[in-house]
């Protein structure tokens, strides 16, 4: 997995290529837990490359949702394929998140 943080209109953009388990969802944790602790006001996390996630991945999420809700922040997911989409709305985890078709989308939300 790889994750690369950058900024467009206002937000931060935390774009992941790979697999999210949970061999490699610290390394996300560590990317969203930096922007949080800065209390960046909005992060939009654009899951475009990413071909799979676990349970771990989800935590790492969550976890991340209520760091920014701490402060009044926004979370927003972008991009997200069809099988994790479905982990997203079998959990109902789509009426917790902020989820969006595309990064575009998102970044006007």
């Amino acid at each position: 997995m790889n994750v690369r943080s950058t900024e467009s209109k206002g937000a931060a953009v935390v774009a992941i290529t790979g697999e999210v388990d949970m061999h490699s969802s610290p390394e996300l944790r560590n990317a969203l837990i930096a922007l949080t602790g800065s209390k960046v006001p909005a992060i939009v996390v654009d899951f475009t490359g990413v071909t799979y996630m676990d349970s771990s991945g989800i935590a790492t999420c969550v976890e991340c949702l209520r760091a920014v809700k701490s402060y009044g922040g926004s979370l927003r997911l972008a991009a997200l394929n069809e099988s994790i989409l479905e982990i997203f709305n079998f959990a109902k985890l789509d009426m917790v998140f902020e989820i969006h078709g595309t990064v575009k989308d998102a970044l006007g939300a």
